[in-house]
Parts: structure tokens; C-alpha cells; sequence
């Protein structure tokens, strides 16, 4: 493994790391054949360097490398990243009941529908989520976007999906009308008079569309009662599940699931620790068929992530065994002594049974 400029890139060199973007998602992943089309696209990127496979190691035989898994997420992420632009713009200026720009987030959501829609491989493959920095804008978008591709997997119709989108990217914005803190910090964490505050913000996102007559009921109900618990102990009216639509119960998921990630109303937990948070919750917080849906979806090690051994090793994560999300296959880089592997070795944890990973970087 060597690291090379773009610009002196000919084609045909085999990426030897993936290529991720600024949000964090594979680009390109690694074992990819470098075809101009990839060349330009990192150009486009500007990206200065890239890690590339030495050709003069284990004689690496070309034609044997696996066909890139391509661009296909990067359209979706183009979106992400427009759409969370007009969401910060739109909800900076915002007053309460002063409505007429938000149909612009509204029109956000059916983009991202739409971009998701368009993309069967992304509703089909293993989604790649990462820890990032983020805001409450990014929040709104991530958990609109996840929420989207949630309902195609689960087979909603349309309706259901546009619901899903709309309610999905407008569920926090009672979080513009509260002034207490939340960021990386749990509600338990709050004082009392701090954590009643912040349970209001369902109430006030709700009353301040519900007289708005294009978006519907179904997306309203998304936003009053996406902290609403299956087994009842949720917010504001401590409903069951019983009395909570699908898409209300699909939103909670996804809501938790990325609050617990980027510390929206939550202490940031890595990838692994929030996926167990979910496994362990399945059935008594969130809807069990909903989460289940959601843990054989989303990566535990998503690639690209670098990621501690049992045996003290470290490596870097180059592609998922999707019956195993749990068990990647870990391009090896630091031997358990601290000096660096001569050469590159890959170890399939569904072959390595006895090594597992411990933690991630």
C-alpha cells in the first residue's frame, strides 16, 4: 500500500482504502480498479492524495480485483448536503407560526424521496453510518434520509413513504423554540426544570403546524409523538404502541438511532455501542419488527471505520459480510506490537473466528 497523488493517477491502480466523503460515507471502496470516470470524481472531490495497492507486492493480479461497488451513494449524499443547506437557512430565520417557508423543507423531503427512490442499490445494500460532528439541521436530514430508505425496506406505499419524509424532516423543529442546552447530553442529565423544557419541543413543533393543510395528519403525528415509547413511559402523553401509527414507531428508530450517534438529545455513543442500545430496547422503547429491520440494515463497522482487535491489532474496516454485519472484513495495518504490516493482509472475521472487534477509532 502506497499513498499517491490523483494527479498523477493513469487508471487502472487498485484503491488500497476507501474513499469516504466529508460527512463521512464511502465514496469508493477499497479493491475498486481506478477508471478515469473514478479519477475525475476524485478530482471533482478535491482530494490531493489516495492510498493505492503497491502493484509490486504479492504480484496482485488485476482482473482478480472485485468490480467497484461505484458512485451510487454519492447522489443521495449531494442531496443530503443541498437540502440540509435550505433546512439551516429556512429554520435560522423561522418564527413560530410563521409557516411560509417551511414548504421549502417540505419540498427538501421529496427531493431526498425522490433521490432515494431513484437509487434501488441504496435501499437494497447494507447502509454505511458514521459518528459526525453535527447540528440539529444535519440531524433532521440524516434521520429523513434514513427513515426514507426504512420505509421502502419495509414495503410501505408511497403515501406512507412521502408521510414518512415529510414528518421525518420537520420532527425537531420544536427544538427552535426551546432554550435550554441538549447537545451531546442526556435528558437525565438535565436538571428537572431544563429536561421538562426539552420534552416540550414535540408540543411545539406540533402546534405550530397543526393547522397547516399541506402536510398531513400522518406527518404531524410524527412529529408530536416521535418520543413516544412502545411500552408506554414516552412523551408528551405516555401513549402505547398500540395507539402510534407505523410511521410514527419507523421515525422513533431512526430518530434514536441517529440522536444517539451525533448527540442530539443524547450523550454521543460510538456506531456499535447505539446498535446495541437499539437490540437491547427492541420490544419495550421501539416497535421490535421496526428495529430488527433497522440492525440488519445499518453497518456495526461501517467501512472505512478503523477498528481495534481482541488480539490488540489494528486495521481498517474494507467490506461487510452482510449475514454478519458484526464480523467485516479488516484490512490490517498495525501489528499488536505497534509496528506496521509489510504487507497487505485482509482477515475475514467470518474465517478468523477467534478474533473479534473490541473497539473502533
Amino acid at each position: 500500500m502506497k499513498l499517491v497523488c490523483v494527479d498523477d493517477l493513469v487508471g487502472n491502480e487498485i484503491l488500497a482504502l476507501p474513499v469516504v466523503s466529508e460527512s463521512e460515507v464511502v465514496l469508493i471502496h477499497s479493491g475498486t480498479v481506478l477508471k478515469q470516470e473514478y479519477i475525475d470524481k476524485l478530482k471533482d472531490l478535491q482530494l490531493n492524495k489516495i492510498y493505492v495497492e503497491d502493484e509490486d507486492i504479492d504480484n496482485v493480479n488485476r482482473e482478480s480485483q472485485p468490480k467497484s461497488e461505484g458512485l451510487h451513494i454519492y447522489k443521495i449524499e449531494e442531496t443530503k448536503k443541498d437540502t440540509e443547506q435550505i433546512v439551516q437557512r429556512v429554520l435560522e430565520r423561522h418564527i413560530y407560526k410563521h409557516n411560509k417557508d417551511l414548504r421549502e423543507i417540505g419540498e427538501a423531503a421529496d427531493r431526498i424521496m425522490s433521490t432515494v427512490l431513484s437509487e434501488p442499490e441504496v435501499i437494497s445494500n447494507i447502509t454505511e453510518i458514521r459518528n459526525i460532528s453535527t447540528d440539529m439541521y444535519t440531524h433532521c436530514i440524516n434521520v429523513c434520509a434514513l427513515s426514507t430508505i426504512m420505509a421502502l425496506r419495509l414495503k410501505m406505499s408511497e403515501k406512507q413513504v412521502h408521510n414518512v419524509a415529510f414528518g421525518a424532516i420537520l420532527h425537531d423543529i420544536g427544538l427552535r423554540y426551546i432554550q435550554v442546552p441538549y447537545i451531546n447530553l442526556n435528558e437525565e442529565d438535565m436538571s428537572e426544570k431544563e429536561a421538562l423544557e426539552y420534552k416540550k419541543h414535540t408540543i411545539y413543533g406540533y402546534s405550530s403546524l397543526q393547522d397547516e393543510e399541506w402536510i398531513s395528519d400522518t406527518s404531524k403525528e410524527i412529529i408530536l409523538f416521535h418520543h413516544e415509547r412502545i411500552d408506554g413511559l414516552g412523551y408528551p402523553f405516555c401513549h402505547k404502541g398500540d395507539k402510534l401509527r407505523l410511521e410514527v414507531k419507523l421515525v422513533s428508530v431512526c430518530d434514536e438511532f441517529d440522536a444517539l450517534i451525533s448527540g442530539i438529545g443524547k450523550k454521543k455513543l460510538k456506531i456499535y455501542e447505539a446498535i446495541e442500545y437499539i437490540k437491547v430496547h427492541a420490544g419495550d422503547i421501539f416497535d421490535a419488527n421496526i428495529a430488527a429491520k433497522l440492525l440488519e440494515s445499518v453497518a456495526v463497522y461501517p467501512v472505512g471505520i478503523n477498528v481495534i482487535t481482541n488480539e490488540g491489532e489494528k486495521g481498517v474496516v474494507v467490506r461487510q459480510n452482510k449475514d454478519a454485519l458484526e464480523r467485516p472484513v479488516i484490512k490490517m495495518l498495525v501489528h499488536s506490537d505497534g509496528t506496521l504490516y509489510s504487507k497487505p493482509v485482509e482477515k475475514n472475521l467470518m474465517e478468523y473466528l477467534t478474533v473479534f472487534i473490541v473497539d473502533t477509532e
